[in-house]
């Protein structure tokens, strides 16, 4: 088959539709999406954006509940720091005292009022005693840990880095300031159920 072929071919959704596969008018490369970004247009997919000021050994602790459904939520993340701060992401920690701040996750699709089905929190506390006392990371796993320098990033933003986090498990993202200064985070996710 020929390239033209192929190109004119129609491509069927698996829902009985068809449409035909198109090419850029400018560059005549072939009109795709990435899979991330079809589940935008679908309104699957979601975000938490914000930033916090921190005093030296201050500790800012998200606790994320994952749905006990087979409706999976795959994950990337960024922060940026002004100053030196310790990061760490545990899966399987313990809610003792469960954090106060809701936070509201937010549809990528502006025009979708599909909601999230993780609950999010937050808390900012005064040391990292304060803070494993109200989420206890003692028999959690640690899956990701680093610290970022000064004016740095950190995190696995890149989509193929993303976790796929487990079902009905319960997740803390931490950073600890090493000194003072901000930070701003970001957390992009889709949920979606696994065709296997």
């Amino acid at each position: 088959m020929s390239l033209w072929k192929l190109i004119n071919a129609r491509w069927g959704s698996g829902a009985g539709e068809t449409d035909e596969v198109r090419m850029d008018a400018s560059t005549n490369s072939l009109q795709t999406v990435t899979y991330e970004h079809h589940e935008i247009h679908s309104g699957s997919h979601f975000f938490v954006v914000g930033y916090q000021d921190l005093s030296i050994n201050n500790v800012l602790d998200f606790t994320w509940q994952m749905p006990n459904t087979t409706k999976w939520t795959h994950w990337k993340w960024k922060i940026s720091v002004e100053s030196e701060t310790l990061w760490q992401v545990y899966e399987g920690a313990t809610a003792t005292n469960p954090l106060t701040n809701t936070v509201t996750p937010l549809n990528n699709n502006r025009n979708s009022a599909t909601t999230s089905g993780t609950t999010m929190k937050y808390e900012l506390q005064a040391d990292l005693a304060a803070a494993n006392a109200d989420t206890d990371v003692s028999g959690a796993t640690l899956i990701e840990s680093g610290i970022a320098g000064a004016g740095r990033d950190a995190g696995n933003e890149a989509r193929d880095d993303e976790i796929v986090l487990d079902q009905n498990g319960l997740y803390c993202l931490r950073a600890t300031a090493s000194a003072a200064g901000y930070i701003n985070f970001s957390m992009q996710w889709y949920e979606h159920v696994d065709k296997h």
